[in-house]
C-alpha cells in the first residue's frame, strides 16, 4: 500500500498572508469601507473564504448579500493570487525529495479551489503534488475529514502511513478525525490552540526529514 501526505497550503506550504490580505482589504474598499490591518486579517484565517469574510466585515454591515460578498472577494484574489506570496524554505526540495521516496503528496485546503489552483501552478509546485482539493471542491471544510478519507481510499494508502500536515487547529482535527497522524508546522501563522499532533517541526525540512525516515 502507498503512503500518503495531506498538506495544508496556507501557513504549511506557502506564506500567504499579504496575499489574502490584500483580497479582503480590495473587497472592503470596492464596498466603501477602510481597509483592515494585515495582521487583523491574519488572525481571522483558517475557516475558509465565508469565515473569513464574515471575521472581516463584522465591524460593518454588508449592503450586499453575504454570499455575492464572499464571491467579489474570490475574484478580488483569483485576479492577484500570489501577490506577496511566496513558498516556505525548502518546500520545492522536500516536495521533491518525498515524491522520490514514494510518498502520495496531496494538498487539501480551506481556501477556494480556484485560488488554490493558481497560487499552485503560479509558485511551480503543481507537478509535484498528487492531488489538490480547495473549498468548493464538493467535500465539507476542514475539520471534516471526507477529502482526507477520500484520498486515501483513492490512492490505496495504509492507514498507519497517512499523514496530515498544516499550521493550524482545524487541520490537526482533520487528521484526527480521519485517523491519520498528523504534523504541526509551528513556522506557519496558524493557531494549534488544544489540538493534538504527532509531532511538531519548526521547518519545512524537519517534516522531510521525519517522513522519509519514517517507517510507518
Amino acid at each position: 500500500m502507498n503512503k500518503l501526505i495531506i498538506f495544508d497550503l496556507d501557513g504549511t506550504l506557502i506564506n500567504s498572508v499579504g496575499g489574502i490580505a490584500q483580497s479582503v482589504n480590495r473587497t472592503r474598499i470596492e464596498l466603501g469601507f477602510k481597509p483592515l490591518e494585515e495582521s487583523v486579517i491574519t488572525s481571522f484565517t483558517g475557516d475558509g473564504a465565508k469565515k473569513l469574510l464574515e471575521r472581516s466585515f463584522a465591524d460593518v454591515t454588508l449592503p450586499v448579500p453575504l454570499e455575492d460578498a464572499v464571491q467579489m472577494m474570490i475574484r478580488n484574489y483569483a485576479a492577484d493570487p500570489i501577490y506577496h506570496t511566496w513558498l516556505y524554505d525548502g518546500v520545492s526540495e522536500g516536495l521533491a525529495r518525498l515524491k522520490q521516496a514514494g510518498w502520495i503528496t496531496a494538498v487539501v485546503s480551506n481556501k477556494p479551489q480556484l485560488v488554490a489552483e493558481k497560487i499552485i501552478s503560479g509558485l511551480g509546485i503543481a507537478d509535484l503534488l498528487n492531488e489538490n482539493i480547495g473549498g468548493g471542491a464538493g467535500f465539507p471544510l476542514k475539520p471534516a475529514p471526507d477529502a482526507m478519507l477520500y484520498l486515501r481510499g483513492k490512492y490505496q494508502a495504509d492507514p498507519e502511513c497517512c499523514y496530515i500536515a498544516g499550521d493550524n487547529h482545524t487541520d490537526l482535527n482533520a487528521a484526527k478525525n480521519a485517523g491519520m497522524k498528523s504534523i504541526f508546522c509551528r513556522y506557519g501563522f496558524g493557531i494549534k490552540m488544544d489540538a493534538e499532533s504527532t509531532i511538531e517541526v519548526d521547518h519545512f525540512s524537519e517534516l522531510t526529514d521525519y517522513l522519509i525516515r519514517n517507517e510507518c
